[in-house]
């Protein structure tokens, strides 16, 4: 299940996102992107966390985030990220404006982690 936790006092809320609740997420199509599937755990604003599994033979286009910090922690397979091939265990930030893509999937497809984090209010991806 996924719960919110709220806080000692009224202020923020914490969430708990339990396996089991994660598990009944659906894999929702990240379009333009072929064979990437998400799971969004979590949201607040334009900053979210979710799961990313990316296909055999997927890629996500290379991009930039203008405003957004992009974090990837890769939890399982490989695939080809900023010149590099990552495996489980690679943890990844890519600063608001760089470019980059995931390409060269492993036959077991990756998953990963990923975080978006907005550093202001500003309107915009």
């Amino acid at each position: 299940m996924t719960d919110s936790i709220p806080a000692a006092s009224d202020g923020p809320i914490a969430t708990l996102v339990t396996p089991a609740a994660a598990d009944a997420l659906a894999w929702l199509p990240l379009k333009p992107h072929t064979g990437v599937d998400y799971k969004l755990l979590w949201r607040s604003g334009k900053s979210v966390a979710g799961l990313m599994r990316i296909a055999p033979g997927g890629t996500v286009i290379p991009h930039a985030h203008v405003r957004s910090h992009h974090h990837m922690w890769v939890i399982a397979g490989s695939a080809e990220m900023l010149d590099e091939r990552v495996h489980p265990g690679t943890y990844l930030h890519v600063p608001a404006g760089v470019r980059h893509g995931v390409s060269a999937v492993g036959e077991g497809g990756c998953t990963m982690l990923y975080l978006y984090l907005r550093e202001d209010a500003t309107p915009g991806e």
